[in-house]
């Protein structure tokens, strides 16, 4: 189209310059604002993190479709890199099963019992069982009201308090109320921490299976009622692990109204109040009252797997084994005790740190080793581990099914959320397993512009993740982590976080400590460090409410019945007490242990320096050992 209005050549002229001057302007600018021009690793890693924490991961959750997809996903990448399956293994697979999620059956009833002839059913709306306890059928159960179902007489808080005093509940069902009274009270006797503590499900499950009670039936505090109203818990909503090896269920206010009214016992909101206002319990027997119920509770196992690739070495050391590893499951869609620390979300958790990151380091590594024309002196063997935030159970599970022998394993590298480097800064976990390692990774850190960080204490292979399965075999380890941040275990961790060109110079810096380890001479020495316990195994600390120490390493794959040891630390107060691996902890101060959580609520209960008696199962014997506990070192 042409303008109807003439225009002179010197003002177009001028108005041509300035257009091409402002154009020149901001190409400049653009070109200055611009973020670096990403390498090829930075691209490939942003690829295998946006796969892994795709929505359509489903939070890669073990029994998922959506990690089975990522398990396919990594293989691929292991085999196009030119990785071998593992002998021994299932193409690129080492299978093993857990604990899946616990399904609620159609058949779940209750009847309270209160005469021959008259007897109470819950209709639908009333009575609920729980995940948190076991499956199974309760029959003309002697049923007590046990107030709260807390019991706060040890030395560690200084309180006097407790519901089954003076009861006998062994072989009975047990009525109790959720939370603890003057729950308002900051400054009352449940405030605060104690708040948390005895209100927890943990405590009451504990608490009921260590005085023989053989169910438990929950209802809502007053305060729950007043906020939320008189609704029944969802079946998950306490838990999806077994608390403690005893039936957990759930009847509304209205129908445990009907229960003491049939009983001639005072109202829920009468008993109560007399626990708030005089601060003693007011439990008592419910004369008459006998428990018919159905807890149908399927516990399925799910199969789950390892994601193996291998590297063959080449001449006199090829029988020696680098494990290169990385989990890559993470919390599916949460939920309470999932792990989540926004545990009343139902979003899918991505875990894109934590760990796609690490898990795309693992295969970025095998990429750049494979490529690589000249041969490694040392087998080197990349791991995708499943199972790791349910207790390292993948990692477990590969130690004591390994398919090259551990004793010709030499050393093992472990990335586990490396995707949030700020300020140059790396830190190391595992340095002082082995001579030498400290000063390595320093020079290798400055050579690459980064700043290694090493934590004080942890320096001994242990700290929540997937290496620490090795260090228990006495392999050297080290552990390359960049951090925690405010979308650790929340639906909130995503690709958009993750800092891609960090990632890229952890991959330069893992690749020069990797060749180090094949080519050097001599295999490295392993040292067991003589550094302070950090808790109990793979369990989150946050979780365990406790201050002593006592240096025994649970075996969180084993499910017997009591809490089996995989090993115990050197010099701890467990290895002085006579603790060993292998030992089954049945009894901690005289209390029943059924389960990981009845021993850490058990051990909540001590202080440093106080002497208890352990009893566990060695064998076909069972054995007393009397330890003094320690101090918990603050993390």
């Amino acid at each position: 189209m042409v303008c109807s209005k003439r225009i002179g050549r010197r003002p177009l002229a001028k108005a041509l310059s300035m257009a091409l001057m402002g154009s020149l302007a901001m190409a400049t600018a653009a070109r200055a604002e611009a973020p670096p021009t990403p390498t090829p690793a930075e691209t490939r890693m942003r690829t295998d993190v946006g796969f892994l924490a795709a929505d359509a991961r489903e939070g890669r959750s073990p029994g998922s479709g959506g990690i089975e997809a990522a398990a396919d996903y990594i293989a691929a990448t292991f085999m196009n890199a030119g990785l071998k399956p593992a002998a021994g293994a299932d193409g690129y697979f080492q299978t093993f099963t857990l604990g899946g999620t616990p399904k609620l059956g159609n058949d779940a009833s209750l009847v309270i019992n209160v005469s021959a002839d008259s007897s109470l059913k819950a209709e639908k709306g009333e009575f609920t069982p729980l995940a948190a306890g076991v499956g199974g059928t309760l029959a003309k159960l002697p049923l007590v009201f046990v107030g709260y179902g807390i019991t706060a007489k040890d030395d560690a808080t200084k309180l006097d308090y407790d519901d089954y005093a003076g009861l006998d509940v062994k072989g009975k069902a047990i009525l109790i109320i959720r939370k603890t009274p003057l729950q308002g009270e900051k400054d009352g006797l449940f405030g605060g921490a104690n708040l948390m503590r005895f209100g927890s499900f943990r405590h009451k499950a504990t608490n009921a299976f260590q005085h023989g009670a053989a169910a438990v039936i929950l209802v809502n505090d007053a305060v729950s009622v007043k906020d939320g109203g008189d609704e029944l818990l969802k079946f998950p909503a306490a838990g999806t692990d077994v608390l403690s090896n005893v039936p957990f269920g759930m009847v509304t206010r209205a129908f445990a109204d009907k229960i003491l009214a049939a009983t001639k016992a005072p109202k829920l909101e009468e008993l109560e109040k007399t626990l708030d206002e005089g601060g003693k319990p007011a439990s008592r027997v419910l004369e008459g009252a006998t428990v018919d119920g159905s807890f149908p509770i399927e516990r399925k196992s799910v199969g789950t797997k390892n994601v193996i690739g291998v590297l063959e070495g080449s001449g006199p050391l090829a029988d020696e084994t680098i494990v290169v590893g990385g989990h890559y499951d993470h919390l599916g869609h949460g939920g309470l005790l999932s792990g989540s620390l926004a545990f009343l979300s139902s979003d899918i958790h991505n875990g894109a740190d934590d760990n796609a990151s690490g898990t795309a380091m693992v295969m970025e590594l095998a990429r750049r080793l494979g490529r690589r024309t000249d041969p490694l002196p040392r087998r080197v063997v990349f791991m995708a581990f499943s199972g790791e935030e349910r207790g390292l159970l993948g990692s477990q599970h590969y130690v004591e099914n390994p398919l090259y022998p551990l004793d010709k394993t030499v050393m093992m590298i472990n990335f586990d959320m490396v995707g949030r480097m700020a300020k140059d800064e790396v830190t190391f976990f595992g340095v002082g397993s082995t001579p030498g390692l400290d000063g390595l990774v320093d020079a290798i850190g400055s050579s690459a512009g980064i700043t290694v960080k090493k934590v004080a204490g942890m320096s001994d292979g242990f700290g929540g993740s997937d290496h620490q399965s090795f260090y228990q075999k006495d392999i050297p380890v080290l552990f390359a982590f960049t951090g925690t941040h405010k979308d650790y275990h929340r639906p909130t961790d995503d690709t958009e976080h993750i800092n891609f060109e960090g990632m890229g110079r952890i991959a330069n810096l893992g690749e020069l400590l990797l060749l180090d380890f094949t080519r050097r001479p001599k295999r490295p020495e392993f040292v067991k460090s003589a550094a302070a316990d950090h808790g109990a195994g793979g369990a989150d600390p946050a979780r365990l409410s406790v201050t002593v120490y006592l240096g025994t390493m649970p075996d969180y794959a084993d499910g017997t019945k009591g809490v089996k040891l995989a090993g115990v630390r050197e010099g701890s107060p467990a290895e002085k007490g006579g603790l060993q691996g292998g030992d089954i902890i049945i009894e901690f101060g005289g209390k029943p242990i059924g389960t990981i959580n009845d021993y850490m609520e058990s051990m909540g209960r001590y202080k440093p320096d106080d002497e208890v008696v352990i009893k566990v199962k060695r064998g076909e014997k069972d054995v007393d050992l009397k330890v003094k506990l320690g101090k918990r070192p603050s993390q």
